[in-house]
Formats: C-alpha cells, structure tokens, sequence
C-alpha cells in the first residue's frame, strides 16, 4: 500500500494531498543537522545548524499553514501540528547542543576527550532513529509501524545510559562549577535530541493508527 496515497484518500477532503509526504522534509534537514553536530577539532558547526535551523522554521510555517488552510479532518489537524512541532524540535535540540559545546571550552584535555566522544555516542543513535522516523512514513502496516517506533524507543533507552553515565561522571568529579554545569547540560541536550525523536513517533503513530482503525 502506498501509505502517502492512502492517508492523503482518508484525510483529505478537498484538494491538499500528500501532506504527510510534506511533513517528513523536516527529517533530512535533522538529518544534515545532526551531521553538522559531528564534534571534531574545530567542534561542532554552529553557524551551519543555525541555518538548517531556520530552514526548518520557514518550512514549518509553511507546511502549518497548508495545513491550517486545507480541507483537513479535524481529528487529525492538532496531531498534524504536533507532529511538525515535534520534528522542529529535534532540530531545535541539535541546534541548542551545538551551541552549549561551542559556548564553554573545557580546558582538561581529557574530559574534552570524553565529552567529545559521548556526544559522537548520541550522533551515532541520532542517525538511526531519524531514519526510522522517515521509514514510518513509508509505512501503513501498524505492526510494522509498532515495530518501527519500538526501535526508535530502543534507541532513545541507550541514549538515555551515555546521559546517565555523564551525569555519574561529573558528580563524582571535584570539578570546577562552570565544567560540572557544562558537562550537566551536554549530557540533557544531547538526549532531548532522542527524546524529540520518540515524541514524533508517537504522534505519527497516534496519526496513522486514527486514521487506518
């Protein structure tokens, strides 16, 4: 089944189709934000996810406003709006992570090191998810679709243990208060990253599962 064409057929009363195709174009724009968080040397390109950032803004109100001014159920149209905010999120989360690592230089180069490298650890989940995000879409079958956000829900639990892990670390440490805040706000940005992908999913679930029941 082509699920585009199909919940286009029950969603849609008038002329707005592929609208569900419409919200999965905020993904790639996470996609290539993520990409950009990748935390070498020179650290992460701040300035590069400032404007996937803002790409993601622009093509936020213009999908809301498809959205808002279609013959759209309902039913669906909070959730279609929750969807989009819930993707625009987790590019608002990279964008906030990238920002705190090139705000505050850590001068131990071996908790550099490490922060760098649990951050790499996130990266690596943050890839993955997205792309099971954008495999949802292509998907009618709620089965498969359960399958689909128990993998992104799977993700987002091994997420969670680098965020712990950091958080052990740095309460253990008689570190300084500007690397112990530092460290602490890394470690929760990082997994509001994953956080916002399993809300997503939740909501094209709930999208799906009104729309195929």
């Amino acid at each position: 089944m082509n699920i585009f064409r199909e919940l286009s057929r029950r969603l849609f009363a008038g002329g707005e189709h592929g609208l569900l195709k419409e919200c999965a174009k905020l993904l790639p724009i996470a996609r290539a934000a993520a990409a950009a968080l990748a935390v070498g040397d020179g650290g992460p390109d701040v300035a590069g996810i400032r404007r996937l950032e803002q790409q993601a803004d622009d093509e936020k109100f213009r999908i809301a406003n498809v959205i808002t001014s279609g013959a759209v159920a309902p039913n669906a149209l909070d959730n279609l709006l929750t969807l989009l905010t819930r993707q625009d999120d987790i590019i608002n989360a990279i964008y906030n992570l990238a920002r705190e690592l090139g705000r505050y230089g850590v001068r131990d180069p071996a908790e550099d090191r490490y922060i760098r490298t649990q951050v790499g650890g996130v990266v690596e989940l943050v890839n993955p998810a997205l792309d099971t995000l954008l495999a949802m879409y292509e998907q009618a079958d709620l089965a498969q679709l359960r399958g689909l956000r128990q993998t992104i829900e799977r993700l987002e639990e091994a997420g969670d243990v680098i965020k712990e892990s950091m958080l052990d670390r740095v309460y253990a440490e008689a570190a300084t208060f500007q690397s112990f805040y530092h460290t602490v706000q890394v470690a929760y940005l990082a997994d509001n990253i994953l956080d916002g992908c399993e809300d997503a999913a939740d909501t094209l679930l709930t999208i799906v599962s009104s729309i195929v029941t």
